[in-house]
């Protein structure tokens, strides 16, 4: 008897600790308290979708044949991982910092050099930012606002062109969204712990896009000096000083202990003359870069005999500064929401105008306005911009957006009603004109679901209404978003792109990496056997053949030919010790391909934007 009534004891004890988990999972699929039920399965869905858009057919993808071929050399080694090395034999560096490529490069390793291998921590960081700024817009203007900026930010085209690449600036955004979380951290109680966090974040930030990164400084030190809920001015001041001393110590750290070793024990810095990982940063990919004439020199060789050079296929240049962001090319990336987000951000800073310094929303308008800005105004000023640059804006034009969109639900002024409607409908206007160059059953479809939303919108109340209004000015973004996972495009593609930009997205890049399969295979039978029996003038050149055989190919001048090695005197010592085989070159005033031009065999080749050169000694 005794022993049943310890066995009914065991078996109640065991079922009283079995439902606590049970509901301890409820609780967290719930979300915490004081959140509403349907925040995280909602944001649950949404960060689902924004997985399978990013990484839909990744593995047949066409990556970024310069950045992938880094990746890959990086992976075979620590020493090549740290010091960035683009070749197997780390003779020269890539011409970035390296922040988002060792994550890459640590995938690689792992799954090895599979196309999907590249992609898969852009896909994981592009979902990972859909969930940060949820929490980063939640902490200062709550879960409905949040929600909205989430889904906004995760079909954004611009977004979801980047992250199905593998280009350093899906983690920029990830890390500089994790910083605008903890500035509001900041803000919202006053500790500068959080502070110190954003300046970290930002400093991470700055080994994955540079000086980039630093373009949310003055919008994160602002927020804090204007409405961190402390008395003494001194105090805040104190907070952001230690702020922007945790950005910079982050942010140059890693360049100051590779600029302190040997110059003998790391590869030559691309993008510099003098070996000089400051001039790389601040003189090639900062200064340089305002410039309208910004050339990539050699690297923007020709795809075809009277074509122009692949680079201007692909960037939004200076003759129309208005494409950057608004019209072309650039306006169908990321500029879809652009002029409804600064619609938000007028009219909320207006009607907040007497609230105290420490409200919530002054905070958040100033971050988030203040990110948004500061990126206009450089995407406007710079010469050129690539397509996959915008995908920064994303962040703060959802969150002003998310905001805009609760104040309308909440708001009885008649005013605002009307008023937010008509901005919703000149929304759907743009992005009907933004989609002229889509098929026509395309915009006729999106024709027809944005007024029947719109329609809706007019009879329906509350949050239904502002359901169908949102629904009115996303459908163009997300039929454009949907075209980039259908085509296959990736992070240098833009929604309904020319002919000549696809040509060179996936026609030439595509056929590149095929050409160098076949070529390192007839390459592997030379009889002679040199230690090298490929380089290329420019790392461009080198990246096809290095991504397919993971083999060493030197590469003259760097990425743009500018850089000083190999120098003459070493391709001659190569070539007269039978060191080197085949030579590619890309036409260019240079005196190291002049040499090779009169000591090496020109060989016949169908290529006239590639000149081929037989150096080997027979």
């Amino acid at each position: 008897m005794t022993g049943a009534l310890a066995g009914e004891v065991t078996l109640l004890a065991h079922s009283r600790t079995e439902r606590p988990r049970w509901r301890q999972g409820l609780r967290w699929l719930r979300g915490p308290a004081g959140q509403p039920a349907w925040a995280r399965p909602a944001l649950l869905g949404i960060a689902g979708l924004a997985g399978v858009l990013y990484a839909w057919g990744i593995a047949s993808q066409v990556p970024h044949l310069y950045y992938s071929a880094a990746v890959r050399s990086m992976s075979m080694s620590w020493h090549n991982a740290f010091f960035a090395a683009f070749d197997p034999d780390a003779t020269i560096s890539i011409d970035k910092l390296p922040g988002a490529f060792w994550v890459q490069a640590l995938s690689v390793r792992i799954f090895g050099p599979h196309v999907w291998a590249f992609i898969l921590p852009q896909v994981i960081e592009g979902v990972l930012t859909v969930l940060v700024l949820y929490r980063a817009v939640r902490r200062l203007s709550g879960p409905g606002a949040a929600l909205i900026a989430a889904a906004v930010a995760a079909v954004t085209p611009a977004t979801v062109a980047l992250n199905r690449g593998n280009i350093s600036d899906t983690l920029l955004v990830l890390l500089l969204v994790l910083a605008a979380d903890q500035a509001a951290a900041a803000v919202q109680t006053g500790r500068h712990r959080h502070l110190l966090y954003s300046g970290l974040w930002i400093g991470l930030a700055f080994q994955a896009k540079m000086v980039q990164a630093w373009f949310v400084v003055p919008a994160v030190a602002a927020a804090v000096l204007l409405a961190t809920p402390r008395n003494l001015l001194r105090q805040r001041i104190i907070g952001v000083l230690g702020f922007g001393a945790v950005t910079v110590a982050v942010s140059l750290s890693w360049m100051t202990i590779v600029s302190l070793l040997p110059a003998g024990h790391r590869p030559y810095v691309d993008g510099s003359r003098d070996n000089s990982l400051f001039a790389q940063v601040f003189v090639y990919n900062a200064a340089s870069r305002t410039d309208s004439g910004f050339s990539v020199g050699a690297a923007n060789f020709a795809t075809t005999s009277s074509g122009p050079g692949y680079r201007n296929s692909l960037v939004l240049g200076p003759d129309n500064h208005f494409d950057h962001l608004f019209g072309g090319g650039g306006g169908r990336e990321a500029g879809w929401l652009v002029p409804l987000a600064l619609l938000c951000l007028a009219a909320l800073a207006w009607a907040g105008r007497r609230r105290p310094r420490t409200d919530p929303g002054t905070a958040a308008l100033t971050l988030w306005g203040g990110w948004l800005l500061i990126h206009l105004a450089v995407f406007l000023a710079i010469g050129t911009v690539n397509p996959y640059y915008l995908a920064v804006l994303t962040p703060a034009t959802a969150a002003l957006i998310g905001m805009g969109a609760m104040a309308f639900r909440h708001s009885t002024d008649r005013r605002v009603r009307i008023g937010g409607t008509i901005a919703i409908a000149a929304t759907a206007g743009y992005g009907w004109w933004l989609l002229t160059p889509a098929p026509g059953w395309v915009r006729v479809t999106v024709a027809v679901l944005t007024l029947v939303a719109g329609l809706l919108a007019v009879w329906a109340r509350g949050t239904r209404a502002l359901a169908l209004l949102l629904a009115t000015a996303l459908t163009a973004p997300a039929a454009a978003a949907l075209s980039l996972v259908a085509d296959g495009y990736g992070p240098l593609d833009m929604p309904f792109e020319s002919a000549q930009t696809r040509q060179v997205t996936q026609v030439f890049m595509r056929a590149g990496l095929t050409s160098a399969g076949q070529l390192n295979a007839q390459l592997a039978k030379m009889p002679s056997h040199p230690r090298y029996p490929l380089v290329t003038y420019t790392s461009v050149l080198a990246g096809p053949f290095i991504l397919d055989s993971g083999q060493e190919v030197p590469s003259i001048g760097g990425f743009t030919g500018m850089a000083p090695v190999p120098t003459t005197a070493d391709i001659a010592r190569l070539v007269e010790t039978g060191q080197i085989g085949i030579v590619l070159a890309s036409p260019a005033d240079d005196e190291r391909l002049t040499w090779i031009q009169r000591h090496c065999r020109k060989l016949p080749n169908d290529d006239s934007a590639i000149a081929v050169y037989d150096c080997s000694r027979h």
